[in-house]
């Protein structure tokens, strides 16, 4: 090959050298638009060399979340005439209200015990700080409108109450 072929090939190569650098690196001038987002889809996986991640949507959550968010009063009626009205506030049993035709109205507090055998959160307190008082959330702690209790007193037995959102 001659000189003059081999400045000629290498001034070319240059040349396409320079043009592919230059369009491979040259600035892009700034536009107003966003990138644009990805839709969401159900079951989308990211893409694992993309430069943005994608905007995602959140979906509303099929588990009930009304336990931490209302109260709930749950109703029931000894045999001897007292009805109660046990409150679920935050997750927990916090308190029986007792009331009676012709007597003053009573306020219980309730600490959580532990859980029974079968899961169910028993609750204690006492009525007039005389009589002991059990409730057994037979709802295990998922507390909604229908669920129900067991609330039993040393000397009245045992009554179901029946749960309700609380006005």
């Amino acid at each position: 090959m001659t000189n003059k072929m081999t400045q000629a090939i290498a001034a070319g190569l240059t040349g396409i050298s320079l043009m592919v650098a230059s369009a491979g690196c040259s600035p892009t001038p700034p536009t107003a638009t966003q990138p644009p987002t990805v839709a969401p889809q159900a079951n989308a996986t990211p893409q694992p060399n993309s430069t943005q991640p994608p905007t995602v949507t959140p979906q509303p959550s099929s588990t009930p979340q009304s336990n931490a968010i209302q109260t709930f009063s749950c109703t029931g009626r000894k045999s001897n005439g007292w009805e109660y009205d046990a409150k679920f506030l935050d997750g927990r049993f916090t308190q029986i209200t007792w009331t009676r035709s012709g007597q003053p109205t009573y306020v219980s507090p309730l600490t959580f015990d532990r859980n029974n055998e079968q899961g169910q959160p028993i609750y204690r307190g006492a009525f007039q700080s005389a009589t002991a008082i059990s409730l057994v959330d037979l709802g295990k702690g998922n507390v909604r409108p229908g669920s129900q209790v067991s609330v039993g007193t040393e000397e009245w037995g045992w009554a179901r109450g029946t749960c309700a959102i609380a006005k």
